[in-house]
């Protein structure tokens, strides 16, 4: 009998399932197959409309990355190498180079560097002799012009701020520097020599052998000589002008002067072998943490090719036209104190000082010669741990400029009083040196205002004088017998004194 359920709407019952143990979920029968667990793999034919549709066109512009082009070169580019060359150096721009890779290609080569160098470093006036061509083969491919003094000062300076312009590359051109000198003031000035005499030119200039250095030859009053006697010196000037052939010799120094003498006129001609007309700025600057010894080695080699020294049993009075940024330089000097390089500190006053007193603009008349006194107060602060490196920084300040102490420093006389207890608490060679000279600095510090109003008015009367003691002046005299004897000698003249040894450069080594 059907049963009924609130509204009497008749309710049906299924026929109960025969009974068993696997109890069904659905009395619906199952159409699929039981799917396997795990994720399904995509079936070929989803795989290949899923990649079709993904690789249909769109509406969109491709994004696909275009081939690079190489791109054409401009007609600049595209000369000859010979042409860029020559463009370059009419130009004389450095940069250049930097324009586009192929010019870099066409302009970066040892050949060209060293013609650079010597454009910028060969003292050739622009009215001089004939060029000759042993000058025109040296200096090839270049279309050689003389160039005017500022315009050669601009190129240097450009060059030495360039990173190829090393110590090797210059120190390599110094002898070709020579040679082109010696071709321009000697050979083509028409001086005639001896057969024998020009052998043995050629086999120096060929740098096969150096022991000759003195040369004689003979022939027309030399335009330098000339030039050189101006209206200053009419009776001189008049000599030279007299008909007949003159005498000459000519002496050579390797790597660093050319010499020309004339017996007849009683005077000399002066080439350095390498025409510094500005020591480069972030070379005496040197780097935020010191110099190197490269630093020092190309300060060095700079010094003594552009004959910044004074030779023994010279008479003639040194004179140079090179300049010096002297703030950049004492920024140096603080640098190697500070970063206890006693040699670049050495360097830089050997620079600083020869290149103020023998200034072609103070020429004839004695110039009072001082450093900054903040260099003495640096070395009473730094390296005190080493008490004789120390004593040696001050007393290459005092060699330099002993005027330029600081008057009544609090901190020079309390050094001075610590160096004298040290010779005292532990007695030796080194230390009693060090105790010796703080006496005599004691004492010289009290009698420092006399010294300086006394040079000033006399300027050749400074104590020291590019690193010599004048021996002869009262304060000499003191220093010889307080500080040196009895164990050291005279201090002399120290601007010849180098790291750098020219003799060693001229020479090849086979």
């Amino acid at each position: 009998m059907p049963l009924r359920k609130g509204n009497d709407t008749p309710v049906t019952r299924s026929p109960l399932a025969p009974s068993s143990s696997a109890i069904s979920k659905s009395v619906r029968p199952s159409t699929k197959p039981k799917r396997r667990p795990g994720r399904p793999f995509k079936m070929p034919s989803r795989d290949t409309s899923s990649r079709s549709g993904s690789e249909k066109p769109s509406a969109s512009p491709s994004v696909a990355p275009q081939r690079l082009q190489r791109r054409a070169l401009s007609m600049l580019e595209a000369l000859p190498v010979e042409l860029i060359e020559q463009i370059f150096f009419y130009s004389l721009n450095l940069n250049l180079p930097r324009a586009s890779p192929a010019l870099a290609a066409a302009l970066t080569s040892e050949r060209i560097y060293g013609l650079l160098i010597l454009l910028a470093c060969w003292d050739d006036p622009p009215r001089g002799n004939p060029i000759g061509n042993a000058i025109a083969r040296i200096l090839a491919p270049l279309d050689y012009v003389p160039l005017e003094l500022d315009e050669r000062g601009r190129l240097q300076e450009a060059v030495f701020r360039t990173n190829w312009c090393t110590m090797n590359r210059v120190l390599e051109q110094v002898p070709n520097l020579m040679i082109l000198t010696i071709h321009r003031q000697w050979i083509n000035a028409g001086v005639e020599m001896e057969p024998e005499e020009r052998a043995a030119l050629d086999k120096f200039m060929r740098r096969e052998d150096d022991t000759v250095r003195v040369f004689h030859g003979h022939g027309d009053p030399l335009r330098k000589f000339v030039e050189l006697l101006g209206n200053e010196h009419p009776e001189l000037l008049r000599i030279s002008q007299a008909p007949g052939p003159r005498h000459y010799e000519l002496h050579i120094s390797p790597m660093t002067l050319i010499e020309i003498r004339s017996r007849d006129m009683r005077t000399a001609a002066t080439f350095p072998a390498l025409n510094l007309i500005k020591f480069p700025e972030k070379l005496i600057r040197g780097r935020k943490n010191g110099f190197t010894a490269d630093d020092v080695a190309y300060l060095e080699m700079l010094r003594m090719t552009s004959n910044k020294f004074t030779r023994p049993r010279n008479a003639l009075l040194p004179s140079t036209i090179t300049t010096v940024d002297r703030v950049a330089l004492h920024e140096g000097v603080a640098t190697a104190i500070r970063t206890q390089n006693y040699n670049a500190m050495l360097s830089l006053l050997k620079i600083d000082e020869f290149c103020f007193r023998f200034n072609v603009a103070n020429q004839g008349r004695g110039v009072f010669y001082t450093i900054p006194s903040d260099h003495f107060i640096t070395v009473t602060r730094v390296g005190r741990e080493n008490p004789h490196l120390n004593h040696a920084f001050f007393e290459a300040l005092i060699r330099t400029s002993a005027e330029s102490l600081p008057p009544n420093s609090q901190e020079i006389m309390a050094w001075s009083l610590d160096n004298v207890r040290l010779s005292q608490r532990n007695p030796s060679t080194y230390n009693e040196i060090n105790g010796r000279f703080a006496r005599w600095l004691s004492d010289f510090m009290l009698r420092l205002p006399e010294q300086v109003g006394y040079a000033m008015e006399e300027p050749g009367s400074q104590l020291f004088c590019c690193g010599q003691l004048d021996i002869l002046d009262l304060e000499g005299c003191r220093y010889m017998d307080e500080v040196l004897s009895p164990w050291r000698p005279p201090l002399e003249n120290w601007t010849g004194q180098s790291s750098f040894h020219p003799e060693d450069h001229w020479v090849k080594k086979t």
